[in-house]
Parts: C-alpha cells; sequence; structure tokens
C-alpha cells in the first residue's frame, strides 16, 4: 500500500512524503525532493519494528546540506576525472564539484537536488524527471523514472529506467546510509560481498581502468567479517580513505538480479541481503560523516552504504564495462534490499 503522508512548501513548490507500507508492517518513507529513502522501519529479532536508515531530522532539512541522505543519484553516480570525458568523437565537460572532478552528477542539476514527479501505481511509487540536454553538461535530453516498491517479502524494491534522445552517459544509483542497530557505529556489522577485485583509485578517488586482486587481503569479504575488523588497517586505499570508499568489481554469474551482499548486526538480529542487476558496488562506511545533527547525532562511521553502480570514471576507463546510453535505448536497472532476522 502506498499513500502521501506528509506535504510541505519550499520555494513555491510542493514536496510530499509517500510512506510504503507490506503486509508485515514495515514502512518506507519517500521523499519527491531528491527521490530521498528516509525512513524505512523493520523489526529485530524480538519483532520491535526502527527505522535503520541514517539522515535528517525532518523531512524540510533535507534542502539543507547533507551527505545525500537516502537520495537518488544521476546523471552519473560516483565520480567522473576531470570533469570530461569523449563521447563519439566529442569532449564533454561536466561541473566539477569536488575538486577538479565531477561527484554524483555536479551540483546544478544533479538529481537528488531536484524536486520529482510522484503518481501511485498500484503497490508501487514511481517518480519521474527530465533532465534537459545540457544539463550540468552532459548531453541529451534524459527521461528518467524511479520505480519503489515495499514488496510482501520485505524487500525493498528501486526500478531504475531512462531513455535519453541523444548518446550519453548513465548511471543511477541510491545513496542510502544504514545503521540496522542501536549502535553509533557500524563497526559490529558482519559484511558478505561477493567480489574478488576492486577497482583501486589514486589519492582523488579517481580509478584509471585498472583492477586489483583482493582475495586473502583486509579489502575483501570473502569471507564475511565485522566492518570494523579492518576499518583502520595500514592498506593503502583504507588508511587513505579512513575506511572504505572505494568500488567492488561484483563477481556476477549473469545479467540478471543477483545477489550481491549480505549485513548483519547480531545484537539486533537484523539481516539485510542485496540484490542488483548492475556490475559493482560502491561500500561507504561514512569516513566524513562527522558531528551532524539528523535523526540522532552522527559521527564517523555511523553508517555504511552500498551503492550499486557501474564503475566510476568509466567514460573515461574503456577497460571498465561501459555506462554509455545510446539515443533511444532504455537503462533498466534494479536493486532489492531484502531485510530479515536471524534468532
Amino acid at each position: 500500500m502506498v499513500t502521501k503522508t506528509y506535504s510541505f512548501q519550499k520555494d513555491g513548490k510542493q514536496n510530499d512524503v509517500y510512506t510504503l507500507r507490506n503486509a508485515g508492517g514495515l514502512e518506507a518513507d519517500i521523499l519527491t525532493y531528491g527521490a530521498r529513502l528516509i525512513r524505512l522501519s523493520v523489526p529485530d529479532r524480538k519483532g520491535s519494528f526502527s527505522d535503520v536508515v541514517v539522515g535528517c531530522k525532518c523531512p524540510e532539512d533535507y534542502y539543507e546540506e547533507n551527505p545525500y541522505f537516502g537520495a537518488t543519484i544521476g546523471r552519473y553516480g560516483n565520480r567522473i576525472g576531470g570533469g570530461t570525458f569523449p563521447l563519439n568523437g566529442k569532449v564533454y565537460h561536466i561541473e566539477q564539484n569536488e575538486g577538479n572532478n565531477t561527484l554524483h552528477g555536479g551540483y546544478s542539476a544533479n538529481f537528488d537536488r531536484v524536486l520529482w514527479n510522484a503518481e501511485i501505481e498500484g503497490d508501487r511509487l514511481i517518480l519521474t524527471h527530465l533532465s534537459p540536454d545540457g544539463a550540468g553538461g552532459f548531453p541529451g535530453n534524459l527521461t528518467v523514472r524511479v520505480a519503489f516498491t515495499l514488496t510482501d517479502e520485505n524487500e525493498l524494491k528501486i526500478e531504475y529506467t531512462a531513455v535519453s534522445d541523444q548518446d550519453t552517459v548513465c548511471n543511477l544509483t541510491n545513496h542510502s546510509y544504514f545503521n540496522l542497530g542501536d549502535d553509533p557505529t557500524v563497526f559490529d556489522h558482519v559484511m558478505t560481498i561477493n567480489s574478488k577485485k576492486i577497482t583501486p583509485v589514486d589519492k582523488e578517488l579517481i580509478p584509471h581502468g585498472e583492477y586489483e586482486d583482493i582475495e586473502g587481503t583486509p579489502y575483501s569479504f570473502l569471507p564475511a567479517k565485522p566492518l570494523g575488523q579492518d576499518m583502520f588497517s595500514d592498506a593503502k586505499l583504507i588508511a587513505q580513505c579512513g575506511g572504505y570508499d572505494f568500488n567492488y568489481c561484483l563477481d556476477r554469474i549473469g545479467k540478471g538480479l543477483e545477489r550481491f551482499a549480505s549485513v548483519y548486526e547480531p545484537i539486533s538480529g537484523r539481516k539485510m541481503d542485496c540484490y542488483t542487476t548492475l556490475p559493482g558496488v560502491q561500500l561507504y562506511t561514512a569516513c566524513a560523516l562527522d558531528s551532524f545533527e539528523g535523526k540522532r547525532h552522527y559521527e564517523k562511521y555511523a553508517a555504511f552504504c552500498l551503492e550499486t553502480q557501474g564503475y566510476p570514471n568509466s567514460p573515461n576507463c574503456p577497460q571498465y564495462p561501459s555506462t554509455v546510453l545510446k539515443a533511444g535505448e532504455v537503462y533498466h536497472e534494479i536493486t532489492v534490499y531484502r531485510f530479515s532476522v536471524t534468532q
């Protein structure tokens, strides 16, 4: 079931919050500004429900500066080095909002800062946005549709569809910050990521076409381990980031929806199994989240993100899976977070 549960005015425009509910009592709140997941209430092993997404105190606060809490990210999730990329013999210059680089689509037309149109379609909330040709420097009129569903299998399903009238690049994700327990950090969360390689980065967190084997290293989550186990390792990239903030190349079998990770919080018993059609995931352990006043006071490592994606900087790295979206072709990707409890 989907219902509109809250509205407020900002700059003369109405912003709405929609609540999705399933038969098991799970609830998810979606804000039309930024197409954001702002609340996700799931039970622990005792049947007590709590919000497992980190974010702002109230919907209006998402207009203030925040680290992309719960937002739909585009046109290009993650980083593009130098704020440029070649396409069809032309070099495009896009907005640089992280030093010389572009992060999460730039700063003026990025999807987390636009008001999306919403409609209810059965048990799904459909959010749509037209990103015009030239927005943020990207080519093509890009029509984007994001569908949120909370299934009776306790799954939050996010389905992305996009079409452009010109060749462009497209890489969409959701930037939710999760904490499955009550502790102020996620050090005790036990994580598995089905990956044996990462895309190593330079000091500006930009990859350049290389792959790095991670089996048996502090980067690996095969087998499962607590997030805090190697959080302060002297491994180069972990030390550089002060935690985890890089792309894992997923060990995929085919092109369909596949399980790529699981996270378990031992005190609450909550477990989150993660599925996607995409080739990569950015594990981010909130290394830069410092003294933020939101639903509660947040410090570093208060949450983790699993941002499913095409690889960062892939428009400049032909060695990586392509994120080019041809004119008239349909971009269609799915990510699912499934919740359960263990005794």
